[in-house]
């Protein structure tokens, strides 16, 4: 069993749970949708029925004004679900606090791997679906982000410029012209955490090979080796030219970022203390420097998108 992606249905057991849905006889296709959620409720462990009753959710949220875009992904059920029983919404909504109150575990895999990115896209939709469930009541995200790692220098300048350790818990995150500016933000950070650490990886290599002249010189100096170099054996002393236009890259990624926070900060008015994002991220930020063990966020209100995988099984 596989997982691919980050939407509900992007993993090998969700869509044999889709595929379930499509043999049922169209007037019971809401009973398989039912039976997920009440199991994984009733107590059902395992990241399988987990992941197969978020993906119930995304079905039911899908009937929700702003929740059309929780199967964009295609992976879904190819027939059409007719409409389905009301009773269904508190259910799936309960389904997905318990998710979201649990969250702890995938968002550290995602960052032992190098794809914190991801698992905040996963995240950040898990919210968006359960908002379009229920955008009325309040949520409990159960969530420490953990240290950065060294190279991410775009994220940490973020996280420094706004005082967040979230980048998606930025005021109007998901939300039009400031949320595709927060996007924008997000990806530009992960570009300079890339152009870094390609920087680092080829500034180390150009140093072993320094190195490795260095230990050659000692040794013909001291009559040891074979006796003079070849002109092939001596290493260009110069920066080389992948370290220098990765440096350039560098440079220019993280201009282009420092301006995005500009604008950021130029166009987007500053939040009121109860606004729910900027309440989570502030309550995430303080459990992670005084606290042991997983911060609880406040309700976080974003609009509704697709979500559902984790990074390993």
């Amino acid at each position: 069993m596989g997982t691919w992606g980050i939407g509900p249905f992007e993993s090998d057991h969700a869509c044999e749970f889709g595929d379930e849905i499509d043999l049922a006889l169209p007037e019971m296709r809401y009973a398989v949708i039912e039976e997920r959620l009440v199991r994984y409720l009733d107590g059902g462990a395992g990241h399988y029925l987990r992941d197969e009753a978020v993906a119930a959710a995304s079905l039911v949220a899908a009937q929700c004004p702003g929740g059309a875009d929780a199967l964009s992904s295609g992976y879904g059920p190819k027939e059409p679900i007719p409409e389905l029983p009301a009773r269904l919404l508190p259910l799936a909504a309960r389904a997905l606090d318990r998710v979201l109150s649990d969250v702890q575990g995938d968002m550290d895999a995602w960052a032992r791997i190098g794809r914190q990115e991801k698992g905040e896209q996963w995240l950040d939709g898990l919210e968006r679906l359960r908002v379009a469930l229920d955008p009325g009541s309040p949520y409990t995200v159960v969530y420490t982000p953990g240290p950065l790692l060294p190279h991410q220098i775009g994220t940490r300048t973020v996280h420094h410029a706004f005082g967040v350790d979230r980048i998606r818990a930025l005021p109007g995150a998901g939300e039009g012209a400031t949320g595709q500016l927060v996007r924008q933000i997000t990806e530009a950070a992960a570009q300079l955490d890339q152009a870094h650490k390609d920087v680092r990886s080829d500034a180390d290599y150009a140093l072993q090979r320094l190195d490795a002249f260095r230990v050659r010189l000692q040794e013909v100096a001291l009559g040891d080796g074979s006796g003079e170099f070849h002109p092939s054996d001596v290493p260009v002393f110069t920066v080389p030219a992948s370290l220098g236009q990765g440096m350039a890259q560098r440079a220019d990624r993280h201009r282009h970022l420092s301006a995005l926070i500009d604008l950021y900060r130029a166009t987007t008015v500053p939040a009121p203390d109860g606004n729910p994002r900027a309440a989570a991220a502030r309550t995430r930020a303080a459990a992670a420097h005084s606290a042991v063990g997983p911060a609880t966020s406040a309700a976080v209100r974003p609009t509704a998108t697709s979500a559902a995988a984790t990074p390993h099984r």
